[in-house]
């Protein structure tokens, strides 16, 4: 009998499934993923928001399940409006 394992995710899929999340209230919304570290990334998240409680409803506790899962901690930023680089 074999088992087989799944294969491992890596931090920029686990990072397009947070996206698509979000995407599904700010369809609009855009993404830049950095890493911080060993293991941890930031995901900023710019979009038509004024503040975090929107997209934290959409991803719950999703990012703390991807912690479990892999060891991989994606800290998701809200940032709301894109600033204007001219401004």
């Amino acid at each position: 009998m074999s088992i087989k394992s799944k294969p491992r995710r890596t931090a920029k899929e686990y990072a397009d499934e947070l996206s698509a999340l979000i995407r599904r209230g700010f369809p609009e919304a855009e993404f830049e993923l950095y890493r911080r570290g060993a293991g941890e990334y930031d995901l900023d998240v710019y979009g038509e928001f004024e503040d975090s409680l929107p997209v934290e409803r959409l991803i719950g506790d999703r990012p703390t399940d991807i912690l479990l899962e892999s060891g991989i901690h994606i800290h998701v930023l809200p940032l709301g409006r894109r600033q204007n680089r001219n401004s």
